[in-house]
């Protein structure tokens, strides 16, 4: 008679007793948790490294502006935004300085800067209002927004690549010894980047400003209208150094000595039926005085050629005048929002030489120099 064996798993020992176990290897158990330990500590040591830099260079740039006269605070000054972000804010930062050959004082509500760990040279700056300034002689400004937000990519100077401001609601009130002046607009937008495929050299940038719903009484009284102010612009800048650190009229000696031109290639000044287009060249001369030429647009002819200084006999006769005056026959405007039907206008050649304006070869205004 067959003997029946007894069926045993092929992995069981000889003597019956439970196979062996090899034992997970401790690297594998504690590998995944060590991988991310160290790369929180990397993380945590490049974000605190980073923010040290940017402490540093904030400091070194508060010495340098000091060394000439300039001297900003930043109180309550903080850096945050770990992880992923470098954030400084500060509480009322103020200035107080001379700026222009007159010695100035100011301060701003709050100031906050963003930039990612990852790309430093782009900068988110918030800002709440209001900007207080004065000088010594008397005069004093105030302005005030609801939001104003701008981003910087790259570095102040030649290593400028683009900016871009936004502001929402500004207004504005100015007293000196000239008298007061308020304004306001429901929003502005100035967006400037380098121009593509120009040559280092032509320090070239590219401009595009939008104003909406502007309120100046210069306007106003140049358009005879009392209607909010809208207009845009397209332009080219070269030899430009945005951002530079030698003031307003530094820079612009600068930019005159360096033969910088702005090249217009489209602005347009809209309010109610009244509308003035133009394109050209400008530049300064040795006297700070606006030279160049303009080819204008003039949409409600008779009122604003009269406020220019021309005859309103001969403002009456559109294209009389636009014959004497070099200028083109009139031409169909492109008509404001909302408006029906073309608005008709004339182009006329604007010529800014020697301290005046002429239309053609008559002259309408004396140019005062800009500062």
């Amino acid at each position: 008679m067959n003997q029946v064996k007894r069926w045993r798993p092929a992995t069981a020992s000889p003597s019956g007793a439970p196979p062996s176990r090899s034992r997970p290897s401790r690297l594998r158990l504690f590998g995944p948790a060590a991988l991310l330990a160290a790369a929180g500590a990397a993380a945590c040591g490049f974000w605190a490294f980073a923010s040290w830099r940017t402490d540093r260079e904030i400091e070194a740039w508060l010495q340098r502006e000091a060394a000439h006269g300039r001297d900003w605070t930043c109180p309550a000054r903080r850096i945050g935004g770990f992880p992923f972000r470098i954030e400084v804010s500060c509480d009322k930062p103020s200035f107080k300085g001379r700026a222009e050959n007159r010695a100035v004082a100011g301060q701003i509500g709050r100031v906050l800067a963003v930039a990612q760990v990852y790309s430093p040279t782009h900068v988110i700056v918030e800002a709440d209002g209001p900007l207080e300034l004065r000088d010594d002689a008397g005069g004093a400004l105030s302005m005030a927004w609801e939001s104003l937000r701008a981003s910087v990519i790259g570095k102040p100077g030649s290593g400028l690549e683009r900016i871009s401001v936004e502001m929402g609601g500004p207004t504005l009130v100015a007293n000196n010894d000239a008298g007061a002046i308020e304004t306001g607009a429901r929003a502005v937008e100035l967006h400037l980047r380098r121009t593509p495929d120009r040559p280092a050299e032509d320090h070239a940038y590219d401009v595009a400003a939008t104003l909406n719903g502007v309120r100046l009484p210069a306007l106003d009284a140049l358009f005879n209208s009392g209607e909010p102010t809208d207009a845009t612009m397209l332009a080219t800048v070269t030899k430009a150094e945005p951002l530079g650190a030698g003031g307003f009229q530094r820079e612009l000696d600068r930019w005159r000595d360096a033969g910088g031109r702005l090249q217009v290639t489209s602005l347009a000044l809209l309010k109610g039926g009244k509308r003035i287009d133009a394109n050209g060249s400008l530049g300064l001369d040795e006297l700070h005085r606006a030279q160049g030429r303009v080819e204008l647009t003039l949409t409600g002819l008779d009122e604003l050629l009269q406020s220019l200084g021309v005859s309103s006999r001969t403002a009456a006769i559109g294209g009389l005048i636009a014959g004497v005056l070099g200028g083109k026959r009139p031409v169909d405007a492109a008509p404001p929002p909302g408006a029906t039907g073309a608005l008709k206008g004339v182009t006329l050649p604007l010529r800014l030489d020697n301290g005046k304006a002429y239309l053609g070869p008559i002259p309408v205004a004396r140019l005062a120099p800009l500062y």
